[in-house]
């Protein structure tokens, strides 16, 4: 009876792929979750002939579904795969008795997986709410407001209102990275506690600490050469990095491991875009972003700015507008241009600096236009309010294309 369930279970693995319709489903899902409304858009077929795929599929283990209200959506269930992967090389083979027993494991680990880590920065801008439910460790990236140092991030020592209050009355403000031996006191409790971490870091094309952790981690590995902590570039920064943290939690619940969930996180922060636009063009001059007379001469002309992330994690001036709302404009046609024509979108973020007449108005605007289920409203904290000043709104969301593929 043994054998046979065995052989029924490989089975059903095997079946998963004997299809074209559903080699085509596992291609879509390759890019993340898809909803059933997605999936039969793309794949072109009825309601119930997808539904006797999506069985299969999920009999199978490869792909798992999730509800969410009335709607399911589903994913590829990346360590089955990976266990299909091996099984198909451990029967097209000579028996062998050790390998069999290290693919038995790997299938039971995946379900007693041990838990990891999650750890951001406080340029994730990620609700503190969120952040304790989902037991997410946070690094404070330091910022100075007006010679005052303040070291615990986000809004524990100053309010949002003081901060971008201050800055509008002359205030001065600036961050600096986070150092290398802040980053050895950190990684070295993780490795005698024998945690397995995962830390996602603010942009290298933005700041030097993606390096500094680098620097820390290679030292620690010297004293705790197995120590299993794992650091992701985000190439990104506000609530694009909130994205990969929240993609973490949910490979995290799946049931992958820290390197696994890394791994990706690698290919899929590509997917993650951002545009925004700035109200004052001298706070982007004094990050060098922009030439003094530029600054001043667009401030006059009533100039705003639409800025993105590019693929390499830096800053990318796409267009001049005059005008705030010809810029909010232009950021939902981007949205629009980087996303699969009809496709539903789960969430959107809208990031803004204490201007939320902007952002509600960004939002109504994503709702005209796209088929979104969420949009997110939340104050950009000041690590990366110091660089971009007050008035700024941020447009941030996932899409099926790739950032280096996107070309408008």
């Amino acid at each position: 009876m043994k054998l046979l369930t065995k052989h029924h279970d490989n089975a059903k693995v095997f079946m998963a792929f004997c299809d074209v319709t559903r080699l085509k489903i596992l291609e879509l899902l390759r890019n993340g979750d898809k909803s059933a409304t997605v999936l039969q858009e793309q794949v072109g077929t009825g309601q119930s002939t997808l539904s006797h795929h999506m069985k299969l599929l999920i009999e199978s283990g490869i792909v798992t579904a999730r509800k969410s209200g009335k709607w399911t959506y589903y994913s590829i269930n990346e360590s089955n795969g990976r266990y299909a992967a091996r099984l198909l090389r451990l029967l097209t083979s000579k028996n062998n008795a050790a390998e069999a027993k290290i693919i038995i494991n790997n299938k039971r680990r995946s379900t007693i997986m041990k838990p990891f880590t999650i750890v951001v920065d406080t340029s994730c801008d990620l609700s503190p709410e969120y952040i304790k439910e989902h037991n997410i460790e946070v690094m404070p990236i330091p910022f100075v407001l007006d010679g005052v140092e303040h070291n615990q991030g986000y809004w524990q020592e100053v309010s949002d209102k003081d901060f971008y209050n201050a800055l509008r009355n002359g205030g001065t403000a600036k961050t600096s990275q986070i150092n290398p031996d802040t980053f050895v006191k950190s990684f070295t409790e993780y490795a005698k506690q024998d945690k397995d971490v995962l830390y996602i870091i603010l942009s290298s094309g933005l700041s030097a600490t993606y390096q500094s952790s680098q620097i820390a981690l290679e030292e620690v590995k010297e004293s705790y050469p197995d120590c299993n902590i794992y650091t992701v570039d985000s190439l990104s920064a506000t609530s694009l990095n909130g994205w990969l943290a929240m993609m973490a939690v949910k490979k995290r619940e799946e049931g992958l491991s820290a390197e696994e969930t890394a791994n990706w996180l690698e290919e899929r922060k590509h997917h993650i875009f951002g545009f925004f636009t700035v109200d004052d063009l001298m706070y982007l001059h004094r990050g060098g972003r922009l030439s003094k007379l530029s600054a001043v001469g667009g401030s006059l002309l009533g100039i705003k700015p639409l800025l993105a992330i590019k693929p390499d994690g830096t800053l990318a001036l796409k267009d001049k507008v005059r005008g705030r709302e010809a810029a909010l404009e232009l950021m939902v046609s981007h949205l629009k241009q980087s996303i699969t024509p009809n496709a539903v979108l789960d969430t959107v973020f809208i990031n803004h600096t204490d201007c939320e007449d902007g952002a509600l108005k960004l939002a109504e605007m994503v709702r005209a236009a796209v088929n979104v289920r969420h949009v997110n409203i939340l104050m950009l904290g000041p690590v990366i309010g110091a660089h971009v000043g007050p008035g700024t709104v941020i447009l941030s969301f996932e899409a099926d294309m790739t950032r280096e593929e996107y070309k408008n």
